[in-house]
């Protein structure tokens, strides 16, 4: 099976169906727009377009994914 680093990885990458792989693979997504700020109807395309749902965020999914963008961008 994986290795833990490996399980890591995947997760970092948005590859894993975990709470944080969600938000990784959000992250990266809206990481490929040219615009500096992400309106609300960007994050949510972002968001249908990696197969999540973006009303399931909360204010903590959306300061992990603020940190995330920051780590990418």
């Amino acid at each position: 099976m994986f290795e833990p680093w490996q399980l890591a990885m995947m997760e970092d990458y948005g590859l894993m169906d975990t709470n944080t792989g969600l938000i990784n693979r959000v992250a990266r997504k809206l990481a490929e727009s040219p615009n500096s700020t992400i309106e609300n109807e960007e994050f949510r395309s972002a968001c249908l377009g990696c197969g999540v749902d973006p009303d399931s965020f909360t204010q903590s999914d959306l300061d992990q994914l603020q940190r995330k963008l920051n780590e990418l961008t």
